[in-house]
């Protein structure tokens, strides 16, 4: 009895679907894991920030990384140290302490796919509570995009990152086109955070200081750690509004302020943008009103408030100056 052929349309379909598992199987065997953490982590050093993977997998569609910590080293790293996190090995940071590196924003997983218009890559993060997804592409132009929903301060490590022990709810967007920067043998370079254009906004709601954390983070590297040795007082922040629009890495901020039963704060001026977050320059005006009580709790800096002189168009309000950049601020009277 002869044996029924099978149809073409079959045979082809088997096939097909045979090559995809195969080159499915094949990608996730050897996908250069080592590689990539590397090339993160050696991106992430030439920006000033330390970067470190716990786990990298891939999908179908992109990859996912999962325990990832990024923090800014309080001094110049070793030949050693760098050598460490550069290798691609997860198992050679692990005796790296947080004194040498500092210590690290975690983001819980970090999810990114390639997408094609325009050719780039799309992210989403699962962080702090809530989640930061966005995207980053473009040919000749880099288009930034970054959207933050939910994210509660108390968590992800952020009050030894930043020194504050913070609690609320954050949500805010930014989105900024990014020229090319001027590269070698006439080549575009990487992309120029000084000659930014695009928009930051940002939305609080409950938004409180519980205290500080001496010595650590960001704060204990600021004035504010000789004004509050022994840590912040609990500061009632409330709500935060604000809008800020760049052209060419000059920012000018359209709102921004912080509300609560015990302390108003408004602030206009500028903002310019440089390649490194921490050397942005604020040149701001601040506007200033702190109830009794909140005076009160903060001590001898809140006396130094009664040396700011009375705004001049509501003199219920103090008004100071903001200057130098984001890693080390300047807060003055205002002239």
């Amino acid at each position: 009895m002869a044996t029924e052929k099978p149809a073409r349309w079959k045979i082809v379909l088997g096939y097909s679907a045979f090559t995809v598992l195969a080159l499915i199987l094949c990608f996730l065997l050897t996908f250069p894991y080592s590689a990539l953490r590397a090339r993160a982590a050696t991106e992430a050093l030439r920006a000033g920030y330390v970067l470190r993977i716990g786990s990298l997998r891939p999908g179908l569609i992109g990859l996912t990384a999962r325990d990832v910590r990024l923090s800014v080293p309080p001094s110049t790293l070793s030949a050693e140290t760098m050598a460490a996190l550069t290798s691609g090995d997860p198992d050679a940071t692990k005796l790296l302490a947080a004194a040498e590196l500092g210590e690290p924003l975690i983001l819980e997983s970090v999810f990114a796919r390639p997408t094609l218009f325009p050719p780039g890559v799309a992210f989403q993060a699962q962080a702090m509570g809530g989640t930061v997804s966005g995207s980053i592409g473009g040919r000749t132009e880099r288009r930034m995009k970054v959207r933050l929903a939910g994210l509660d301060p108390s968590q992800g490590n952020l009050k030894n990152f930043t020194g504050l022990d913070m609690a609320g709810r954050l949500n805010g967007s930014l989105d900024l086109l990014l020229p090319s920067g001027v590269g070698t043998g006439g080549k575009p370079g990487e992309p120029d955070l000084a000659q930014a254009d695009g928009e930051l906004a940002l939305d609080g709601q409950g938004l409180q200081i519980n205290g500080s954390v001496p010595g650590t983070g960001l704060v204990g590297q600021s004035p504010v750690a000789l004004l509050f040795p022994e840590g912040l007082p609990s500061i009632p922040l409330g709500e935060l509004q604000g809008v800020v629009r760049f052209e060419k890495g000059q920012g000018t901020v359209e709102t921004l302020q912080l509300r609560s039963d015990q302390l108003e704060l408004q602030a206009t001026g500028t903002l310019r943008l440089k390649p490194r977050l921490q050397y942005t320059e604020p040149a701001m005006d601040v506007k200033l009103r702190v109830e009794p009580e909140l005076v009160q709790k903060l001590g001898a800096a809140g006396a130094g408030l009664s040396f700011l002189p009375p705004d001049k168009d509501d003199p219920k309000f103090r008004a100071a100056r903001l200057s130098g950049s984001l890693g080390k601020l300047s807060f003055l009277p205002k002239r």
